[in-house]
């Protein structure tokens, strides 16, 4: 390469392996995400494969807001979309919590909705775990 400077090297590393913005990668986890069904996992699995995507696609978009108004309202999107994203890969039997979710006046904050979540989850398996009795 025969670059003088290690200034310059590193330029080099970071144009030739910088993933941020990459469109192909940021498709790869969107595809992913949409794909993504509770099926088998417990809600807190579920929950975290989903964060695990939304961290890595946060990293890939690096969005760079210049106005807190403007950053407030994208966060206040990007929640939104996050909710729904989380509340449609759930199992049908999550259906009740999640028209009780979707009915309120306001949509609630994403960690009230992992509650609600989490609650109803804890509730069924008390309720429907048949004690064993000998």
């Amino acid at each position: 390469m025969f670059l003088t400077t290690s200034k310059d090297i590193w330029e080099v590393v970071r144009h030739t392996y910088y993933k941020v913005k990459d469109v192909a990668l940021i498709y790869k986890i969107e595809t992913k995400l949409s794909m993504t069904k509770q099926g088998a996992m417990m809600v807190i699995d579920y929950y975290n494969t989903m964060k695990g995507f939304w961290l890595e696609l946060d990293y890939y978009q690096d969005f760079k807001m210049h106005c807190s108004e403007d950053a407030l309202i994208l966060k206040n999107y990007v929640e939104r979309q996050r909710i729904f994203e989380f509340l449609v890969g759930f199992n049908i039997e999550f259906d009740q919590v999640r028209v009780q979710i979707l009915g309120k006046e306001s949509l609630p904050s994403f960690n009230e909705v992992f509650s609600l979540i989490k609650v109803e989850e804890g509730r069924r398996i008390v309720m429907l775990d048949v004690p064993n009795t000998e």
